[in-house]
């Protein structure tokens, strides 16, 4: 997934935690050559490759996560599109030949983005993307989901608590074994390897996306991966979202669109999703904290 993935295990000895680990990382792979844009032979490729043309046949698991991807962009009023892939692949994020992209091809990318334009027939485990060049990128929810799934390998092994950290996509399950809350730390984007928040959760999801986390610097300027549906650039409003909730899927999703937003459009969706709190830094640094987090957030 382009990042990396911790996992601790708790409860077990170190023979038994070897082996649920390595479990839950080879689940994780398997989901991983299914799921991403970058594998020639993966279900998106396929998806992409076949787009305006005809249905692809596809693992019960892309249907899933293209599922999510879909509520996301609900959720955030469409800031999150898992059609931007055109624009990512325009931007050439993920690989080595990064670059701003030119006014014409931005408009062209433009075009062909929007969510709608996806098709999913769950009960023949099919999808079809209407349009020729459509590129769908379920990555904004795909990591969170792969965790999740490996967060079930451990409780099928009855693991008593686990803690999955995937490049700040984060996934608890069970009781801190130090008594407490567990606490997740908040990066400062203006200097990463410092802490500006801790989170305290008793279990279940936090992620974070931040503008520090996957960027490069064109003729003085820095341009970040989370790109706005609707002009094709990186947002700007906003600097770093944290989320918490249930589902790591959709927390990952909501991070990436509420980026996206802005602060007080962001701050009235989580308002109304009650098992969803956040933390948003805008660019000028200034911290807002969804009411129903406030007693759990340490500002540092």
């Amino acid at each position: 997934m382009d990042t990396k993935v911790d996992v601790t295990v708790f409860g077990l000895n170190s023979e038994e935690a070897s082996e649920v680990a390595n479990a839950m990382f080879s689940e994780m792979e398997r989901l991983e050559e299914i799921l991403s844009r970058h594998k020639d032979d993966s279900d998106i490729t396929r998806i992409n490759d076949a787009a305006g043309e005809e249905w692809v046949s596809v693992e019960p698991e892309t249907i899933e996560v293209i599922e999510k991807a879909l509520e996301s962009a609900e959720l955030t009023r469409g800031a999150f599109d898992p059609t931007v892939g055109v624009l990512l692949r325009l931007w050439g994020f993920g690989t080595d030949d990064a670059g701003v992209p030119s006014q014409e091809e931005l408009e062209h990318g433009l075009d062909l983005v929007g969510y709608d334009q996806i098709q999913v027939d769950k009960e023949n485990g099919k999808v079809f993307l209407s349009r020729p060049g459509v590129k769908l990128d379920v990555g904004g929810v795909a990591k969170g989901y792969i965790v999740e799934r490996g967060q079930e390998v451990a409780t099928e092994a009855g693991v008593g608590a686990v803690f999955i950290n995937a490049g700040g996509d984060i996934n608890i399950r069970g009781d801190r074994p130090q008594g407490g809350k567990w606490r997740v730390a908040v990066q400062d984007p203006d200097n990463p390897q410092e802490w500006v928040a801790i989170v305290e959760i008793d279990e279940g999801s936090i992620a974070t996306s931040g503008d520090y986390q996957r960027f490069f610097e064109e003729e003085g300027e820095v341009y970040h991966h989370i790109l706005d549906p609707w002009t094709g650039f990186p947002a700007r409003e906003i600097t770093s979202v944290t989320v918490t909730g249930p589902s790591t899927s959709i927390v990952d999703g909501l991070t990436t669109g509420l980026f996206v937003l802005g602060v007080e459009e962001s701050m009235e969706i989580l308002d109304s999703l009650p098992d969803y709190e956040g933390l948003i830094i805008d660019a000028q640094g200034e911290i807002s904290v969804t009411s129903g987090l406030d007693d759990d957030v340490e500002i540092l």
